[in-house]
């Protein structure tokens, strides 16, 4: 295949996991203005929404926001459309935020916020966060991308435990006997699926919100946990194997 047509195919998997539309029907706000927005709603009328998994909202939260996740966002919003919605998640980087104010306006809410720059940005400007269930604090080992390809290939005694949403292992996954599927968002109800006698490698989609799980699984006392560097995207950036559509 010509190097132009690889390089196409490449950046066309990739738009369609992560890129959002260009005709947004929200509004991205900054720090400064929701800090305004907040301290000018005296009828708490604004709901400040966090779009991750439970493990990670428990951890660190933006103070008086809820946790609903995105997948759980069409069953859980208010009733009432004309409701402000405020989405945010891990800084410029994480997805959730702007895909859930696309989810919440495709739904018909009228009035719908991302604050991309999220909880890093919040609680660098010393604005209140709360903290629930705290992950242990870790350096979260890593291995690359080439590693796992020869462990998958290899290592018999290996698990690759894919923690990415299920919106984007639906449009492409690594196809391995020895991965699991379990969403971030479902892995504090489900991580007893996974075998403690073995070494685990956490895939996720850049490879940032796989330290979350990986530090979640060290405090439910398994031993031997990494995460894959760069995620998924580096492993199509890479040309490694995929497959697409369905089937978890």
């Amino acid at each position: 295949m010509p190097c132009q047509n690889r390089i196409f195919i490449v950046a066309s998997l990739l738009l369609a996991l992560y890129a959002p539309v260009l005709a947004a029907s929200y509004q991205e706000i900054d720090t400064l203005l929701l800090k305004a927005m907040l301290d000018k709603d005296k009828e708490k009328d604004i709901l400040l929404i966090y779009p991750l998994s439970r493990i990670e909202y428990n951890d660190l939260h933006i103070a008086g926001s809820v946790n609903i996740p995105l997948d759980d966002l069409q069953k859980k919003l208010p009733a009432d459309h004309n409701r402000p919605l405020v989405f945010y998640c891990l800084g410029e980087k994480c997805t959730a935020s702007w895909r859930a104010a696309e989810v919440a306006a495709g739904l018909g809410y009228h009035r719908v916020y991302a604050y991309r720059a999220g909880l890093p940005a919040w609680a660098a400007a010393g604005y209140p966060t709360e903290s629930i269930e705290a992950l242990p604090k870790m350096q979260v080992k890593k291995i690359s991308t080439d590693e796992l390809q020869q462990r998958l290939q290899s290592d018999d005694n290996f698990v690759l435990l894919d923690s990415s949403l299920e919106a984007d292992t639906q449009k492409f996954r690594i196809d391995s006997p020895k991965r699991i599927y379990i969403p971030l968002e479902e892995l504090h109800e489900r991580y007893r699926e996974i075998p403690r006698n073995k070494p685990i490698a956490v895939l996720c989609l850049k490879g940032t919100r796989g330290h979350s799980a990986v530090r979640f699984l060290t405090a439910k006392g398994f031993s031997d946990v990494v995460s894959v560097d760069g995620g998924i995207e580096k492993w199509i950036l890479e040309k490694k194997p995929i497959v697409r559509g369905a089937a978890n």
